[in-house]
Parts: C-alpha cells; sequence; structure tokens
C-alpha cells in the first residue's frame, strides 16, 4: 500500500511538474511572438512615416532576439540604405540571399547598393572583389547540384561497368570509354564538393563602415597594411580576441575589428 501511494504520488507529481513546465513554455512562446509582432509592426510603422533610423533599430531588435527572416534582412538592407548606410545595407541584402537565394528584389537593391559604394571609392584595390579562378569554378553551381551530378556520375560509372560484364567483346571497348567518361566526370564533380566543403567552413563577412583601416597585427598600434570600403567581401580566416584576422579575394590579409564587419 505504501509503495502504491508513493508511486501515485510521484505520478501526480511529475504531471504537475509537466503541467507546469508547458505552461511556462508556451507563456514563453506567446510573449516572443507578441515581442516580435510589437517589434515588427513597431519597425513597419516608423518605415512608412520615414523615420527609418527608428524602422532599424526596431528591426535590429529583431534580429539580435536570431530571428532567421528574408522579410527582415531586406526591410533591415532598406532602411539602412535610406540612411546611406551602404556597408550595413550590403550586408542585410546579402544575407537575405543566403536565406532566398532566388529573391530577385534583394538581388536588384544589393546590386545597386553595390553600385553607389563603387562610386564612393577612390583608392580602390585591384583585385579586391574578385574571387580567383578556382572559387569561381567551385561555386559556380549550388551544393545540392554538385553532390546530385557525382552521385548520378558515380552510379552511372558502375552501371556501365556491370553492363559491361554481359557484354560482348565489341561492345565492351564502347561501354569501357563510357565508363571512363563518367568516371572522369564523378572525379571532377567530387572535386568541386571538397572544393566547396572547403570555402564553406571559411565565412564570408561584409566590410560594414565607409572605409576601415586594416592592420598587420590585432591591435590598433600594428601599422596599417591598406584600407577596405563598404560593403566588401571578405573571408575570416581566425578571430583573435576583439579582432579578425582577414583575407580579400586578391590574396591581402590583415585584422580588423570585429565591430567592423557583419558575418554571413
Amino acid at each position: 500500500m505504501s509503495s502504491r501511494r508513493t508511486t501515485a504520488g510521484f505520478a501526480a507529481l511529475t504531471a504537475v511538474l509537466l503541467t507546469l513546465v508547458l505552461s511556462v513554455t508556451t507563456y514563453a512562446h506567446v510573449v516572443h511572438a507578441d515581442t516580435f509582432n510589437e517589434a515588427w509592426k513597431r519597425g513597419n510603422e516608423a518605415y512608412l512615416r520615414g523615420d527609418y533610423a527608428a524602422a532599424a533599430a526596431a528591426y535590429q531588435q529583431l534580429d539580435k532576439q536570431q530571428v532567421v527572416s528574408t522579410d527582415l534582412y531586406y526591410n533591415l538592407g532598406v532602411t539602412y540604405f535610406r540612411q546611406g548606410l551602404l556597408g550595413r545595407a550590403i550586408w542585410a541584402f546579402e544575407r537575405a540571399l543566403v536565406v532566398a537565394p532566388d529573391d530577385e528584389d534583394a538581388r536588384f537593391n544589393l546590386v545597386q547598393a553595390r553600385k553607389l559604394a563603387e562610386q564612393r571609392t577612390h583608392d580602390k584595390l585591384e583585385g579586391a572583389e574578385r574571387e580567383p579562378l578556382w572559387s569561381r569554378v567551385v561555386t559556380y553551381i549550388s551544393p545540392a547540384t554538385q553532390v546530385w551530378l557525382f552521385c548520378g556520375l558515380y552510379l552511372g560509372c558502375f552501371a556501365l561497368l556491370f553492363v559491361r560484364r554481359r557484354m560482348t567483346d565489341e561492345s565492351r571497348l564502347a561501354i569501357t570509354t563510357g565508363a571512363a567518361i563518367l568516371g572522369t566526370g564523378a572525379l571532377l564533380a567530387g572535386l568541386l564538393v571538397l572544393g566547396r566543403m572547403n570555402l564553406d567552413r571559411i565565412p564570408f563577412a561584409i566590410v560594414l563602415p565607409d572605409t576601415v583601416a586594416v592592420k598587420e597585427g590585432a591591435d590598433n598600434n600594428f601599422r596599417t597594411s591598406f584600407q577596405v570600403h563598404s560593403g566588401l567581401r571578405v573571408r575570416v580566416i581566425e578571430r583573435d580576441q576583439d579582432w579578425l584576422h582577414v583575407r580579400l579575394a586578391n590574396g591581402l590579409e590583415g585584422f580588423v575589428r570585429a565591430d567592423d564587419v557583419g558575418l554571413l
């Protein structure tokens, strides 16, 4: 009897605790939803009345809550653009395209923002914006397409080799040639996949201020190697406290403050 009452009491206590946890979780979701809707509404209303700074502040509140949304990044980009903050606008439009690569509005606005940023740049670094040829080749098609291409060529090669065993001697030469072609294609597709994986491990970032001094080391006391400008895409090699080691497309490297770039 004692054992049953203890078990029943434990079950009842568990049910109460579970109900309490679910209630708290539901309440947290409701509060989060209310906060999201309130900030979103506040941002949209501020934008409509032309208060772009207030609109950006409201959207930034959502961004700090790690809300992932194409519409949020797009709206942030527009408000930054309206304020003349081209680096931040480019960063926001780039983020929108990471989430939705087919967003034509974000892509159009990104092109316009980059054109305007280039007009502001007077001492542009040669080759700083153009990725190396191998990087452009690797990123020419999407990762999913690369994987499907590799799998198709790989399976096709083995399928021909399997069929070859049942063919006559006259047909084997053609089958072998076809298998060799598919095998070579699979090897190249595999290299594309590996190259893409290697690139994806090194994140991109966008320069936010109009001008940023790139230092030789992770401290302001180091000499300035060169300068970069708003909207430039850089690769982030590593982090050193409040500094980031970055690399440009032309191979130049240096250190910038982490607050001066936005990670993609």
